[in-house]
């Protein structure tokens, strides 16, 4: 790219980030005000979270877009100079640049309401994972670069680069259709869809006079229009093969292991404590995490996550002594920062997904890690409530 063309997508940039940043101030005071009616009709009386000035929110848009246009386009910060390969095409990295920026308004989204309100929307995750899986399917390249090394018989080895798939690397396009593999992606959509999401609309109870608008108001339910849209949407990715179909495949993979590892780590961490130790929106954002980077990145960005949250809280307990840790914002911020710096991270930890041995040593220390944080943040906590 030319640098008459990368500066003027740097301005492109800056400015969609702008307008991206006053959505989110739109979308978040709209959310806000959601969930204050719907506790103060549960009774709980809580004050509507005050948003800070648009104009803050706009300049963060412009200030993050600006930014990562610049590391991603103009330094290359997420590959070494002299890279070639499907990933280093200028199609690939705007796409790639493209997607990250959605990936971290969903972030930020996210983030900015768990602080709130200690809670993380479908609204939010749900839509996020459905827009990953068509990201995915329509700009496979999207999916974070790793380096390798492309043979040729009529000279040296050249280094090259492609998306990080599943397994290996999305360097060149797949078999046709399978339906073993159609299957295994239908069947992972299906367990997403029962496990991570939720009615929108509360349906009325059926009655003599009430069983039509039961049965109409579930026809018009969203949730039922995401379940039909994307049985046919993964039916016809499978039908189509290729190189999208993988991706997809990905995505959807990414997606399932990020959301079991958290479930996993949820349920352990609640049989310690004896109480819920995190909600099942850290396990909804997670699937979303798997879903715009893959699974491998997922599992970095869940590890880092943990002294993300444990030092979150020691500055919870002694500026704002609260007793409540928002782990959404820590697993937002893990994984904006191993989507910037995937360069690094990956040839520091890419040794790890090679091995089984290692890699079931890698999700063990995860969960181990995660636990020990939970208990010491529960430790912590009660040397602060009884300092009070």
């Amino acid at each position: 790219m030319s640098e008459a063309a990368s500066l003027t997508g740097l301005v492109v940039a800056v400015v969609l980030g702008g307008g991206a940043g006053w959505l989110m101030y739109r979308f978040v005071g709209w959310m806000l005000t959601e969930i204050a009616a719907a506790d103060a009709a549960a009774g709980n009386e809580l004050p509507l979270a005050r948003l800070s000035p648009v104009g803050w929110t706009a300049s963060a848009g412009c200030l993050v877009a600006g930014g990562l246009w610049w590391w991603e386009v103009i330094a290359g910060g997420l590959l070494p100079l002299g890279v070639v390969g499907p990933a280093t095409e200028t199609t690939a990295v705007l796409g790639r640049v493209a997607a990250h920026l959605l990936f971290f308004w969903f972030l930020a989204a996210a983030a900015w309401i768990d602080i709130r309100y200690r809670v993380i929307p479908d609204v939010i995750t749900t839509p996020g994972v459905l827009l990953a899986l068509l990201v995915a399917w329509c700009l496979p390249d999207s999916f974070l670069p790793v380096e390798l090394m492309q043979s040729r018989s009529f000279a040296a080895p050249v280094e090259s680069a492609a998306g990080l798939a599943a397994w290996g690397t999305l360097a060149s396009p797949t078999t046709g259709p399978s339906l073993v593999a159609g299957g295994i992606v239908l069947g992972l959509f299906l367990l997403w869809w029962a496990t991570c999401t939720a009615p929108f609309f509360e349906v009325a109870a059926a009655s003599a006079d009430g069983s039509t608008r039961r049965v109409s108001a579930w026809l018009m339910e969203p949730r039922l229009v995401i379940l039909v849209g994307g049985c046919v949407g993964c039916l016809v990715a499978a039908w189509w093969g290729g190189l999208r179909f993988a991706a997809l495949q990905s995505a959807l993979i990414g997606l399932t292991v990020s959301a079991g590892l958290v479930w996993l780590t949820r349920g352990g961490a609640t049989l310690a404590l004896g109480r819920e130790a995190m909600g099942m929106g850290d396990v909804t954002l997670m699937a979303m995490v798997g879903a715009w980077l893959g699974w491998q990145p997922a599992v970095l960005t869940f590890f880092l996550a943990t002294f993300l949250g444990l030092g979150h809280g020691l500055f919870q307990i002694v500026r704002h002594r609260e007793n409540e840790l928002p782990y959404g914002p820590s697993l937002c911020l893990a994984a904006a920062l191993i989507t910037l710096f995937w360069g690094p991270v990956w040839r520091l930890s890419q040794d790890f997904f090679v091995d089984a041995l290692q890699l079931g040593l890698v999700l063990g220390l995860v969960v181990i890690l995660t636990a020990v944080t939970l208990f010491i943040w529960r430790w912590l906590r009660g040397l602060g409530e009884s300092a009070d």
